[in-house]
């Protein structure tokens, strides 16, 4: 059923500012973004839950746009929604947002679901399709939606890692000549503040072609506080369908992903970068291994292009610290393992699935040291991490964790092992019954906790080892559910 009567920017818009947030969102907002979070942050209880509020927490940072327009379309298409009402412009406030607390709230809740695993598929489609700058593709997905009544929302920025990410609504989908215009509403121009951005018709995305397209929030020289953007810029420029994102569903590493091989690679740190990402034939993420500022550094080439692998484009706009590089992967099982190579002087990772997560912690060095990690095995069979450095004595901390079911999980934790010239790896099976490591050249003293919670309960195992080089140590408690009292068979090989 389309919609009769067409979104109003002086009506159906917001009246106050698109703001960033200044602290994390607490766990209570993350239990109402989401389908089946655990009722408290409880690492033991359920730490898949808590390794990716992590990366939810801070996502309203650089701005709260997507929210704003997420709620937005959901009041104007459905009349209220979350217990607000149509029109939009009721509601009041200022350059820090919604005067209601209880409003705030809502934005921020629909500003987190932009991490829905529909909304993320989605995205991934646009990376594979090579359609995430691609304004004629936009066009086409926003003309269909306002004709079907699942208004779009429009994702646009100016560089790779999110410079000047922004979420708008375009509400109208026409032609000038040649060109495809959308007209949008902006959560950066409120109409009460912005008249003559809407009155005098500035509103508009003019697109020549896919990379070709424009959008002045200054309208010329009307105002100074704005960004042009171009798709000449290598951001990106991609639809998202409201239906997608608004209600309520399950994060992305929940188990009810476990078939879509959805994984979470998330680095943060302060200085930290990842500079490639690769597999065993030579596919890679970005054209060279060094720092990234331009869509422009990303792999076309059809024959050496990484496939399912993407960096999430953090909306927002207003000015914020992004809360750390996000890369979502949709690899089938049985693909090559990925190497990512990670600069910085310190730094943390998470890689997360379906009932699986794998942290690792890299201690004090130079600001300029580089390492790789190799990432092994997919989400529903044997994974394993390796790591290696360039810094002379480098600490790391793995933590290896498998849900067995709702409840119920092991891990294995490797404490402050020194990494040199050669590697560290750390290998856990399906069944996550035995925990192997092993190195290269060099002999490894180390610190290993083995881990399990079922019924309420957890038990843990401490060990000192000693991994000679060149050897693996193969590490099988004879009764997980016992873990203190069990006899610990340790084996090289």
């Amino acid at each position: 059923m389309g919609i009769p009567n067409e979104f109003d920017p002086t009506r159906d818009g917001w009246f106050f500012h698109n703001w960033n947030e200044a602290t994390d969102f607490d766990w209570d907002l993350y239990r109402r973004t989401y389908l089946a979070i655990n009722p408290t942050d409880d690492v033991i209880e359920a730490p898949l839950d808590v390794a990716f509020y992590q990366i939810f927490k801070s996502c309203a940072a650089p701005g709260n746009c997507g929210g704003m327009s997420m709620l937005g379309l959901a009041l104007y298409k459905y009349g209220g929604y979350m217990g607000y009402c149509s029109p939009a412009s009721f509601y009041t406030g200022g350059v820090n947002g919604p005067d209601r607390a209880d409003l705030h709230q809502a934005i921020n809740i629909m500003q987190g679901r932009q991490f829905s695993g529909p909304g993320i598929r989605n995205f991934l489609d646009v990376v594979k399709a090579s359609q995430l700058n691609d304004g004629v593709a936009a066009w086409n997905s926003i003309q269909s939606g306002l004709g079907s009544g699942d208004y779009c929302m429009l994702s646009l920025a100016s560089g790779l890692f999110g410079t000047n990410a922004h979420t708008v609504i375009p509400f109208r989908a026409d032609t000038s000549g040649s060109a495809l215009v959308l007209h949008v509403w902006d959560p950066d121009r409120p109409y009460n503040t912005y008249r003559e951005y809407y009155d005098g018709d500035h509103n508009k995305i003019v697109i020549t072609g896919p990379t070709d397209w424009t959008y002045d929030q200054n309208a010329g020289n009307l105002y100074n506080d704005g960004v042009l953007y171009s798709g000449s810029a290598n951001g990106w420029f991609f639809a998202i369908p409201i239906s997608l994102e608004v209600h309520k569903g399950p994060q992305p590493i929940s188990a009810g992903f476990a078939l879509t091989g959805l994984t979470t690679l998330f680095v943060s740190g302060v200085g930290a970068a990842v500079t490639q990402i690769e597999d065993d034939q030579g596919r890679r993420l970005y054209t060279s291994d060094r720092l990234h500022r331009s869509r422009g550094d990303l792999e076309t080439s059809t024959a050496r292009r990484l496939p399912g692998v993407a960096p999430w484009p953090w909306s927002g706009r207003a000015s914020g610290a992004l809360p750390g590089e996000l890369f979502f992967l949709q690899r089938p099982p049985g693909s090559s393992p990925l190497t990512v190579s990670v600069g910085g002087g310190e730094y943390h990772i998470k890689h997360l699935s379906s009932g699986h997560l794998i942290e690792l912690t890299a201690g004090p060095a130079g600001s300029a040291t580089k390492d790789r990690v190799r990432l092994e095995g997919s989400f529903d069979d044997d994974q394993a991490i390796v790591v290696s450095t360039r810094a002379p004595r480098r600490r790391f901390d793995i933590h290896h964790l498998r849900q067995e079911s709702p409840g119920a999980w092991r891990s294995v934790r490797v404490r402050n092992a020194l990494v040199t010239s050669d590697q560290l790896r750390v290998h856990a099976p399906r069944a996550f019954d035995v925990v192997e490591i092993s190195g290269t050249t060099a002999r490894r003293d180390l610190d290993v906790e083995l881990g399990r919670y079922a019924g309420g309960k957890v038990a843990r195992c401490t060990l000192s080892q000693r991994v000679p080089a060149g050897k693996a140590l193969r590490i099988a408690p004879t009764d997980w559910d016992r873990l203190s009292r069990a006899k610990v068979e340790q084996v090289l090989e």
